[in-house]
């Protein structure tokens, strides 16, 4: 099949239900206008209108009908911000909810471990640093979930039975279906449209609290008996309009889920590169008694968000959030026999370090370590067998939380200088450190370094992501000052260590509580032109030798970028030393553009680093560092 066309598809459907969504919100608001204004004289002492109808849209009731109805979307709206903020805490919380427990990853357990290692794998894939991995224990069926608003706050929710039941490259076809949720946004539209069903069910709340007042004020008097009479049946009409809304927008966010998963089977097929992983993954879902239906879990609210039908419904058509198992299938493989396949074996509870299910994969002889990364695009065939087993120690590291804060600040010192065991600058400062035995680690960390010929450094420092996650509040501020020091050392910071940084804080100011989650400020590239000048320059500087001859291939190289961006009027910036502190200001803004603009600019972004047809390491790590800190990571394997 072809999967771009595919993804294409999907997208376009889904935005014409999200405005057949918008549509039914406006009629269901009407509606519950016109029920309030037929009862408003009852509640203000009057009697009923004999001539409702003809006096409606009067001068004189306009006014009144303006603010019934600003009342009706007042109310939907402060109660779908209630919601946002309980959702806005991020997926972690979600997870938890849901009955989740974080996996450490230290984990000995061999299907955790593989399932901890295919998540690494797929984020290094992704462009992205590694989110946390929990797990429903107490489910036997085979699902997962993507939770969370961004990428930086996003968490991957696995359930026992796909850790246990599927093989590693099955497992990798569901995770990559998750991180594809990630990428497009999926997860802050379904959080959406959870936010605008409870909006809608203030209409059927305000319906219940009228129908409770027949009981509250009994009168003799025949008047007051018929008003409230009336008041009930506007009570009970309110209930009937919420509960058609809910009815019609838990239709529609099933519709919307469906297209999206069409959209994540095919994009999962991009991220592994093996349309049998995902295909594989489903068959044996359509196999097994449990499929994917949670029996412990309530998911009436969230069942949008997991990999597979997570409830039983009678009238699949109409509320399925998922479709059926055999037309993914026949999406991903059209030539499909029907057959399905059996869950593996449960593997045995502890693995030997360095081992997982790899046996039939084409990275059976390489350590695990190794195996995550080269499965993740990161070039490490070309290694002695000296600078593998210096990696793999490096990647070991980096699961622990002090060794991840080392790895880092060895990564900076070894940016900083080519010999940074010569240089005693850092050593002062790493020994002042509140943290023991830094000093010695970063020293361990940096010769390891030095064995590796690796081109491109960043997938470590994504690797060390949950790890880091687990520090306190006050060793992060530490580890953050240590930064700080690290960069400022030799009085300049290069490209390199700013996207590093700025890569690092990103996510774990967000997850230490320490930003908010930034608002739009600008929907146009014009808005940014100076801006995406600059930072264009740079990349297309880094992208060529800085002699003469090149000049005229740096020029071609930002020219198209500009075009694709409509900037046409833009020239380059000749780049030097005085534009290091620039550039980070420039990519820090980026995060404030539209999601539209953010995939205008990385769309830009490629196209400078493509327009030779080739990509060198410093331009690929480049390009995804700058994707990552603006929050639309983007696929190493693309690139």
């Amino acid at each position: 099949m072809n999967f771009y066309a595919a993804q294409d598809n999907a997208k376009k459907k889904t935005k014409y239900l999200v405005l057949l969504y918008v549509l039914i919100l406006i009629v269901l608001t009407f509606l519950s206008t016109l029920v309030l204004m037929l009862v408003l004289p009852v509640v203000t002492g009057q009697s009923l209108a004999t001539n409702f109808w003809q006096t409606l849209f009067t001068e004189q009731n306009l006014p009144t009908l303006l603010w019934v109805g600003a009342f009706v979307v007042g109310g939907a709206l402060i109660s779908s911000f209630v919601k946002s903020r309980h959702l806005a805490k991020g997926g972690a919380v979600i997870a938890a909810a849901l009955g989740g427990s974080k996996l450490s990853p230290n984990s000995s357990n061999m299907n955790e471990r593989k399932a901890l290692n295919v998540v690494e794998e797929m984020a290094i894939a992704s462009g992205m640093p590694v989110p946390e991995v929990f797990v429903l224990r107490q489910e036997s069926a085979i699902n997962a979930f993507a939770a969370g608003q961004t990428p930086q706050d996003a968490v991957i929710g696995l359930t026992q039975g796909c850790i246990d039941k599927l093989s590693r490259t099955q497992l990798q076809g569901v995770v990559g279906h998750e991180f594809s949720h990630i990428l497009n946004g999926d997860m802050r539209l379904n959080l959406r449209i959870i936010m605008l069903l409870h909006g809608i069910e203030f209409i059927a709340l305000l319906g219940r609290i009228m129908t409770s007042s027949r009981g509250s004020s009994r009168s003799s008097s025949r008047s007051k008996g018929k008003g409230n009479g009336a008041i009930v049946l506007a009570g009970i009409a309110l209930r009937v309009i919420g509960w058609f809304g809910i009815l019609f927008g838990n239709m529609l966010q099933a519709a919307v889920s469906r297209q999206r998963e069409f959209l994540a089977d095919a994009s999962s097929v991009q991220f592994t590169r093996d349309p049998d992983a995902i295909a594989g993954a489903l068959k044996v879902i359509g196999g097994v008694t449990e499929t994917s239906r949670l029996k412990n879990t309530e998911v009436s609210e969230v069942a949008h968000l997991f990999f597979g039908q997570s409830f039983h419904t009678r009238l699949a058509f109409l509320f399925a959030t998922h479709p059926p198992i055999d037309m993914r299938i026949l999406r991903i493989q059209p030539g499909w026999n029907g057959e399905f396949l059996k869950p593996q074996t449960v593997m045995p509870v502890e693995s030997e370090p360095g081992k997982d299910d790899r046996a039939n994969t084409p990275f059976q002889n390489l350590p695990e370590p190794l195996a995550m990364l080269l499965g993740a695009g990161v070039l490490i065939d070309q290694l002695t067998d000296n600078s593998q087993n210096a990696l793999g120690k490096l990647v070991g590291k980096a699961q622990d939380p002090l060794e991840a804060i080392a790895l880092v600040i060895a990564i900076l010192l070894c940016e900083e200088s080519d010999n940074p065991q010569e240089k005693t600058i850092w050593k002062t400062f790493l020994a002042e450190s509140s943290i023991k035995g830094l000093e010695s680690m970063v020293k361990e960390q940096v010769e390891l370094i030095l064995l590796i010929n690796l081109a491109n450094r960043l997938p470590l420092v994504e690797l060390a992501m949950p790890a880091l996650k687990t520090l306190s509040a006050n060793q992060y501020q530490d580890f953050k000052q240590l930064l700080h020091g690290v960069m400022d050392s030799d009085r300049h910071q290069s490209i390199f260590e700013q996207s590093v940084f700025q890569l690092v804080t990103r996510f774990l100011d967000v997850h230490f509580g320490l930003v908010k989650a930034p608002k739009v400020r600008y929907k146009n590239a014009k808005q940014i032109a100076m801006e995406l000048q600059l930072i264009l320059s740079t990349l297309a500087y880094y992208g060529q030798n800085s002699d003469e001859a090149n000049k005229t291939s740096m020029d071609l190289a930002f020219k198209r970028a500009v075009t694709a961006l409509g900037l046409n009027h833009l020239q380059r910036i000749e780049i030097d030393d005085s534009h290091q502190n620039l550039f980070r200001i420039a990519t820090e803004k980026l995060l404030y553009c539209s999601e539209v603009l953010k995939h205008q600019v990385v769309s830009a972004l490629v196209v400078c680093v493509e327009h030779d047809g080739q990509v060198n390491e410093v331009e690929k790590e480049l390009v995804l560092a700058i994707a990552a800190t603006m929050n639309a990571p983007i696929p190493r394997l693309s690139l």
